[in-house]
């Protein structure tokens, strides 16, 4: 069950609180700061804050197995293998989950569903 939205805010909001708070020490840190240095501090945190928000939602999903899809290359059933943890590049940064991963025992193969 997904989490509800007040536990979800509370969660992203502390996440990107924490990443101000990392920024705003960077900037302390600095004697003289350039707008070059004003960019880039901003656009870290909008790095930091935009894949820990990904990561956080991204845990947030119930995954719906897919029962005995077809193997792509064959066409048969394929068989539930369990759950295996990937590590993916996204637009906002890199973020782990799990996805459900199916085995063709014929062409022997793996596949993960797409979602």
């Amino acid at each position: 069950m997904p989490p509800a939205d007040d536990e979800l805010k509370a969660r992203l909001m502390s996440e990107a609180e924490s990443a101000i708070d990392r920024m705003l020490v960077k900037r302390k840190t600095k004697e003289r700061i350039t707008l070059s240095d004003i960019e880039h501090l901003a656009l870290e945190l909008r790095r930091e804050v935009g894949e820990k928000a990904t990561q956080v939602l991204v845990e947030t999903v119930e995954e719906q197995a897919i029962p005995g899809p077809e193997c792509p290359t064959c066409g048969k059933e394929m068989h539930y293998k369990g759950r295996k943890t990937r590590r993916v590049a996204t637009q906002s940064g890199e973020v782990t989950f799990q996805r459900a991963y199916y085995y063709c025992e014929t062409c022997q193969q793996g596949f993960f569903p797409p979602g």
